[in-house]
Parts: C-alpha cells; structure tokens; sequence
C-alpha cells in the first residue's frame, strides 16, 4: 500500500513517550508498504535526524516549527471558538505541501500520528484514514483545569469543551480511532460513541531496559540511597507530581531515612524544580543520555502525578528494570491488574510515605525479577507489529473496539538511539508559556 503519514513531531530520536510510539509505527509501517511522511519539528536540534528518517520513507516532508508563530496561530484560533492546539500546528506551508502530495499521487490509506494533525485530511475521501489519537486530550486540559489557578483554569476548561467536540467529529469522519488502552478507548466511547474506536497500545524494548546489561556509574553511585522520577521536567503533570512529592512525602520519609536523596532525571527542569537543588538531599539531572544507569542505581521509582492521560512509560520502564514503583491511582489507571497489582498504588500522603520507607529499609514485597518476569510477559503476548498490520488491513474490525478484554502488546527488539530521559508525553507548561502537542 502507499500510505500518507501525519505526525506532528519528527518521529526520531525515540526518546520520549510521543515518538517512541509515532517511530515504531513509521519503521513497522515502512517494512511492507510504501510511506510518505509529513511531520513538524519544533526542536531545532532534531533537524540533524530528517536524513535518518528518510531511511523509513519513500519521501519526507519536515517543516520547522516556529514556537512564537504558533503560539500566534493558537491564539488566532482561540479568539475565532476554535481549539488552540489544533491551531498551533495548523502551519499553510504544510497544509499546501499535504494538499499538494494528495494531488500527485493515489494514497491507499491515510495514517495520523495525534488528534493535531487530523484537520489536515479531515475532508479528505476516497481511502481509509487512521487516526492515533493516543490518548484523549479533552480530559487532559479537563485535569489541567481542576488543577490551575484563574485565569488559566478557564481558559484549559474551555480548550477542553472545544477539543471534546473536535474529537467526535473527528471519530465520527475517520474509519478509525485508535488509543493507547482500553481505558482510554472508554474514556472517548464516553462523550464520542461509536464503533470505530479500538486500541493499539504502546510498545517497550525490553531488551534495552534489561538491568543485566546496565552498570551503574560512579557519579550515580554516590547519590545512592535515592529515589527517582523521570520524565520531561518541562510539562506540567511531572512538575506539579515532583513538587508535590517534594514538599508532602520526602520529608515524611526522610523524618525516617534521614540519607534518602530525591534524583529528578529528566530534559528541561522548569526554573520550580531547579530551585529544588538549594536542598542537598534533591539531585535534579537535566537532560541525560541514558536513564538507565539512573534507574539501576535506586532503591524505587516514584510517579505520584495527579494529572495524568494514557499509559506512564516511566512506570513500565521501572518495572522492567526491576524497581519498586509508588504510583499515584491517576498514573496507574492505564495498566492492566497483572502490573498494577505489583506496585505501590497510593494516594494518601502518609501511608505513600510509611511504605516507600518499608522498602528502603526491608525492600519490596515482590522481587525485581517477579516485576520484570511479568512485565516481559505481558509485552511478548501478541505481535503489535501483525496486529497494527491487521488495523490497516481490516480497519473496520478494531482491536478492543467492542467489549473484548485487552490485547497485550509486545515487545519491541529494534535497535534505536538510545533512549534518555524524556520518555513522557511531552511539554505543555500550565504555566502561561504554552506549546500545545502532548503525545
């Protein structure tokens, strides 16, 4: 098949939540079928990897986002009633270049990497189109409502009411709608009812995240006995879920182990969380090129969001490095019972607290090989490759699309770069300097 694919960021490098997911699905895609690929990239430094993912494509379009434009496009959008996110990647050049591509050539199929990217094709006829929508956004900007201050609160609880609608229209137009877990796929079944919602869930490399090939480093080891949460220090679910660690449990904890650091690894710590290295006992990282050393030397994982869409890969990356995890309910929602029965699922402050020192002192009730052998059993279930096959071929027949219970999904063996610490759902600061483009 020749397919048209949509993204809204450049699929490469895989290090994070959004393209690890839209890069797996580009290389198995291109395996078998022939892939034209238009994409956005907003981080300049990612122009170094068009070339590489040329590699996947029979043609690549990717056009630099200019964030001040965007921002202005977004605004435009909000001021006309419309959802500003789906206007801050709205880009004419690409909208020509897209339009442009359909013209010359006859697509089979139309595949669109985050709900952004749809009104490119959304009156687009003649072949099936694919929306990954990932997760749901409206309930995302929902959450960030409850949890800003005026006038931010309003203006995200209303993006959420605009994107609400956006997306059963758009449910309703493509012949199908994929989300990360069934529960997601619910959560849109909610306010978009309809048949043509299914999952196809993320993948992991389980060979990468093996303890066994990872070596602590030096400079790791003196920090040592830590905690750690990872992610993208820039978007507002991991700073507000840091900062609430930081100041309602760590010292709960600490009143008891008095030598437990707190590590936060990951890209773009906002000015909040890099004030938080005054306190001695708080390492905050930035950027790192592997997050596994990081992972290999605590004693858990901590992932105590209260604003939380979709699966957490930082979670299912410490399982499948072994670690305890104490999760928030919210960041645990996503699993299926098998994983989210291994960890710490807590919402009170004090008991979260009394048990993250149970295991610094005694260790976990379940054993990192326990944690990990079930994660690996989990993931090597089914073939997501054959299984995103099938959604192409038979769109109409959608995994989970029913009341079918959840389709595992496999582990991923490609060799990629490797992975650092953004692997989160990506980079809206609540915090009045806004990029929209959370997958």
């Amino acid at each position: 098949m020749r397919i048209l694919f949509l993204a809204h960021r450049l699929p490469f490098p895989p290090n994070k939540g959004d393209k690890i997911r839209s890069y797996w699905e580009l290389r198995a895609l291109s395996g078998r079928h022939e892939v034209d690929l238009f994409c956005f990239y907003d981080d300049p430094s990612d122009a170094q990897y068009i070339e590489k993912i040329r590699e996947y494509c029979s043609s690549c379009y990717a056009e630099k986002l200019s964030p001040f434009w965007a921002r202005i496009r977004a605004l435009v959008a909000a001021l006309r009633g419309k959802a500003f996110s789906l206007g801050y990647f709205y880009s004419p050049k690409m909208d020509r270049a897209i339009r442009q591509a359909v013209s010359a050539k006859s697509y089979d199929m139309v595949f669109v990497f985050c709900s952004a990217m749809a009104p490119y094709v959304e009156n687009m006829n003649g072949c099936p189109r694919v929306l990954d929508m990932v997760d749901v956004d409206s309930l995302k900007w929902e959450q960030y409502g409850r949890r800003s201050r005026a006038p931010f609160s309003w203006f995200w609880s209303l993006e959420a009411r605009r994107l609400a609608k956006f997306e059963k229209r758009t449910t309703e137009g493509f012949t199908a709608t994929l989300l990360c877990t069934s529960a997601e796929a619910e959560a849109l079944r909610a306010h978009c009812p309809s048949p043509k919602i299914g999952t196809w869930e993320h993948p992991l490399d389980l060979d990468y995240f093996d303890p066994g090939k990872v070596q602590v480093t030096a400079e790791v080891a003196k920090w040592q006995p830590y905690v750690i949460f990872t992610g993208s220090m820039d978007y507002f679910p991991n700073v507000d879920g840091v900062l609430h660690f930081y100041r309602d449990v760590l010292p709960l904890v600490r009143a008891q182990v008095p030598n437990v650091r707190f590590v936060v690894a990951g890209r773009n710590p906002a000015p909040a969380l890099r004030k938080l290295t005054s306190d001695p006992s708080i390492v905050v990282t930035g950027s790192v090129p592997d997050i596994r050393p990081y992972l290999r030397g605590a004693v858990m994982a901590v992932v105590p969001l209260r604003v939380a869409q979709g699966v957490q890969n930082k979670l299912i990356e410490a399982m499948a490095m072994g670690l305890p995890v104490a999760s928030s309910k919210l960041a645990a929602a996503a699993l299926p019972e098998s994983l989210a029965s291994l960890l710490i699922v807590e919402d009170d402050q004090q008991v979260v607290a009394e048990r993250i020192v149970k295991v610094l002192r005694e260790g976990h009730s379940v054993s990192g090989e326990a944690q990990r052998h079930a994660v690996v059993n989990y993931y090597d279930a089914a073939r997501m490759g054959r299984q995103l096959e099938e959604i192409l071929m038979h769109p109409d027949e959608l995994p989970g699309s029913r009341a079918q219970s959840r389709t595992p999904a496999p582990t991923t063996n490609a060799t990629t770069q490797p992975r650092n610490s953004e692997t989160e759902h990506s980079e809206f600061q609540v915090t009045g300097n806004a990029t929209p483009g959370s997958k």
